[in-house]
């Protein structure tokens, strides 16, 4: 299998290594893997291969090699593991704290700091999906990159051809602890999920009582009893940004952005894999989002799923009636084989829930067609309008004018 990683000079990527040799279900399961690592500088994409290399151990083949060339690079790629961050962290450092001015949390992915990550990121991605277009038109393309679910669309209204899959860990964890705090089958738990990235829930069984749910409370990031009581539902933890944004603010307020901890984490690895390439140094925590949910789904690709499912964002084309077709959902899925996925059958949302996930979907309906070219500035504004933190068109134009000045990648 030839995986090409875009965006894979990043700090982090080496991380994607310790992944490979911790494979999901065994590293026999590997399979012989040429990992083509694609950057824009020689230099960096030098020292993080060397990294790469000091981390492969044993098991089936395993070769790791980089390029500064694309298009080169895609030649004959089976599949394409996108994860560029345009702009870098500085930019993701404007992103989540811009939106304080406006009364309203910093996020990469949700509310303003998500729209104008998006404004930076699509436009400079459309030469890349161009070029898998018409360089490895049958790869299998596996979408990090943020925000995702716009990412995602926007690349498909453009190239509906294109095999691309959206993958998050965001809200594997708290399904697996809902799981083992019932005593229930991880599939039929993991079967009970549905959302939009970042923004999901498990439902609960029919026959589940309020009790059941209050019971699992503690398992929801930034969510209380009430606010489980209230949803009927246990939220992904992004969801807490929708419920309590003015908590979040205060918390963020007077504090370094993730962005500017994550630059420091990113000089710091760098300079160490500089200095030894097999130096054991601090990591991220990238390793648990590479296997839980890259290898995972990579593992059912080639092996199927059996019964338990995966979770991965596709376009909705009408899987959820009451959503924009040309949104991205996540849902869990079976796969049967390369190529044959296939979702399971929606669970229907509670009423807050299903509210606050049509409003989220409105909005990325509308900030899709927003960053599509020939769209103009009030398509921008729209979307920004409809975005569930923002509350209001004269917000939104503030808002704009703030991402118009500010870094544009």
């Amino acid at each position: 299998m030839r995986l090409v990683v875009l965006g894979g000079s990043g700090s982090s990527t080496p991380e994607l290594f310790d992944a490979l040799a911790d494979w999901p279900g065994g590293i026999e399961r590997r399979p012989p893997l040429e990992v083509v690592l694609v950057g824009r500088t020689a230099e960096r994409l030098n020292v993080v291969v060397a990294a790469c290399r000091a981390r492969i151990g044993s098991g089936p083949a395993l070769t790791v090699t980089g390029d500064t060339d694309r298009r080169r690079a895609l030649e004959g790629a089976d599949v394409v593991l996108n994860q560029v961050r345009i702009g870098g962290y500085a930019a993701r450092a404007f992103d989540e704290s811009f939106p304080w001015q406006a009364g309203i949390p910093g996020e990469e992915t949700m509310g303003p700091g998500g729209f104008a990550n998006a404004v930076r990121t699509v436009p400079a991605l459309r030469p890349t999906w161009l070029d898998i277009a018409q360089v490895a038109s049958t790869a299998l393309v596996v979408n990090l990159t943020n925000p995702a679910g716009i990412v995602q669309a926007a690349a498909l209204a453009e190239h509906p051809g294109l095999k691309v899959v959206s993958v998050c860990d965001s809200p594997m964890p708290i399904l697996d602890r809902i799981a083992e705090r019932l005593g229930r089958d991880r599939a039929g738990v993991w079967a009970r999920y549905i959302g939009m990235n970042h923004v999901g829930w498990w439902v609960p069984e029919d026959c589940d009582g309020p009790d059941l749910l209050e019971s699992l409370a503690d398992l929801a990031t930034g969510n209380d009893p009430l606010d489980v009581r209230l949803q009927g539902a246990i939220a992904a933890p992004y969801v807490r940004y929708y419920l309590h944004p003015d908590r979040i603010l205060s918390a963020q307020q007077g504090k370094p952005t993730r962005a500017q901890t994550l630059q420091q984490l990113e000089a710091s690895l760098l300079a160490g894999y500089r200095a030894d390439p097999a130096a054991d140094l601090p990591r991220r925590g990238a390793v648990v989002w590479y296997r839980m949910a890259v290898l995972a789904y990579l593992d059912a690709w080639i092996y199927g799923t059996g019964e338990g499912p995966v979770i991965a964002g596709i376009l909705n084309a009408n899987l959820v009636p009451s959503l924009p077709s040309d949104v991205v959902i996540e849902l869990p899925h079976r796969i049967s084989g390369p190529a044959d996925l296939r979702p399971i059958e929606p669970v229907t949302l509670p009423g807050l829930p299903a509210s606050l996930l049509q409003a989220h979907a409105a909005y990325e309906s509308l900030a899709v067609r927003a960053l599509l070219p020939g769209a103009d500035e009030e398509a921008a504004i729209r979307a920004l309008a409809a975005n569930p933190m923002v509350h209001g068109t004269d917000r939104a134009v503030g808002i704009w004018h703030a991402i118009q000045a500010g870094p544009q990648g």
